[in-house]
Order: structure tokens, then sequence, then C-alpha cells
């Protein structure tokens, strides 16, 4: 039934989007048609819109209407040739809805969050420099709460400026012994326990020219808390939904 009704709300979107994109506009008072192309009036606001969005002066005129007339065109040829029917188009028109949604939906979530970066934690990213860090990824269980399936996993003993630029916050994070869950691709989840964090004997000022600034540092951090919200959403979303995978 859930599915039927999810046809349904998709079915109804197009629908809708059609009618928007394809229903015949309204007689338009005769000051604001700017041009007339096979009968059908294009207003001056849809003009200097045009002109908007590719970056036309107010003074490319001819530029704008080029522009307008030729897109007036080649829609009215499309429809001529029933394209908008088509099921590649209607299947191209769900794909640009769907895409649409999830991006206007991800930028809001992406906007809305609110972060806070001090100063201690950017000291605390800097001083890692010239270190060699010990970290373990280890399985986790593959429901909530992801509590750790083993203690014993691959180690890696690596300087901290070698790192990947993504590992880096989260280490940073991290006091030895303790660990944090990392997403990959969605569904794919994984311990990573920072193991111990010492001095690089015997050797000094091996990073001074690698060691960011401290607003890159900040960027960094910001990021990272921005995906590490992102991800927590994502999979709420998915914990609490009602997924049913049929086999074949």
């Amino acid at each position: 039934m859930k599915y039927l009704l999810t046809i349904a709300a998709i079915a109804c979107a197009l629908t809708i989007i059609t009618v928007y994109f394809l229903w015949p506009e309204k007689q338009q008072p005769a000051s604001t048609i700017a041009v007339t192309v096979n009968g059908h009036a294009l207003s001056k606001k849809s003009i200097d819109e045009e002109g908007e969005k590719h970056g036309y002066h107010s003074e490319d005129l001819s530029a704008k209407l080029n522009s307008v007339i030729t897109r007036e065109l080649l829609i009215q040829e499309a429809q001529r040739l029933k394209i908008d029917q088509e099921q590649s188009f209607r299947t191209s028109l769900k794909d640009f809805y769907e895409q649409s949604l999830i991006k206007t939906l991800m930028d809001r979530k992406y906007n809305e969050i609110g972060l806070s970066i001090n100063e201690a934690e950017i000291d605390h990213y800097l001083s890692l420099f010239g270190k060699k860090v010990t970290f373990t990824r280890l399985t986790v269980s593959s429901e909530p709460p992801y509590s750790l399936t083993s203690e014993e996993g691959l180690q890696n003993e690596v300087v901290f400026d070698d790192l990947a630029e993504s590992l880096q916050p989260i280490l940073a994070g991290l006091t030895p012994g303790s660990h944090t869950i990392k997403f990959d691709t969605g569904s794919e989840r994984y311990a990573i326990r920072l193991d111990e964090i010492k001095d690089i004997t015997g050797i000094t000022d091996v990073t001074t020219n690698q060691v960011p600034q401290r607003d890159h540092i900040q960027k960094i951090l910001e990021e990272y808390k921005r995906q590490q919200q992102i991800t927590a959403w994502l999979n709420e979303l998915r914990d609490n939904a009602s997924i049913t995978i049929h086999s074949e």
C-alpha cells in the first residue's frame, strides 16, 4: 500500500510540474509584451530574467532577445514533435524533480547546521604536526548503537602530517584509547580508535613548511563537524525508516 501511495505521489508531482511548464499562460497586457514568437507572447520580465541568467548587461538587448527567441523556438519545435509526451522526457522530468528536491533539502539542512570551533581545538590540531599517531580500524555492530564487535583490528602507525586531510580531524578529535564511528557510502560503518600519540625522537621541525594556517584548520574542522552532523542525520533517517529488501 505504501509503495502504491509513493507511486501515486510521484505521478501527481510530475503532473503538476508538467502543467506548470506546459500549460498555456494567461493573456498578458500588451504593455508587458517584449516579443511574440508564432503567436506566443514573451514578457519583458522574461527577457530580463534570461539576461540575468546568462550575464548580459542592460545594453545587450539584442543578445537577450536572440537568446529568448531561440529558446522559445526550440521549445515550440519540441512540443510540435510531441517530445513532451515521450516516456524518456517524462523520465528525465522525474529525475530533474527528484534531484532538485534532494538538492534543496540538503542545501537547507547544510545551512541550518550551527558550528563552533574554539581556539583550543585549533591549538590541539596544530600540536599533532610532527608527531606519530597509531590508530586502529575496528568493526562495529550493524544495528544501533553500533558497539564494537572486537577490540582487535588493522593497526596503522603514521606521521600525522602524512595522513589524508579527511582523516586528520577524526584523529584530532580523539584522545588515546577513545574511538569514533565512521560512516562510508551511507551504509558501511566501522570505528577508528586512537591508540597512541608520540614525538618523533631525534628529529625537530620536520613539518615547519607543511603546517597549515589557523584559518585553514578552522575550515577543515568546520567541514568535518558539518559532515558528521549530516551523516548522523542521514543515518537517523535510515534507522527510523521501515525498509524491506525483497529477494528475487
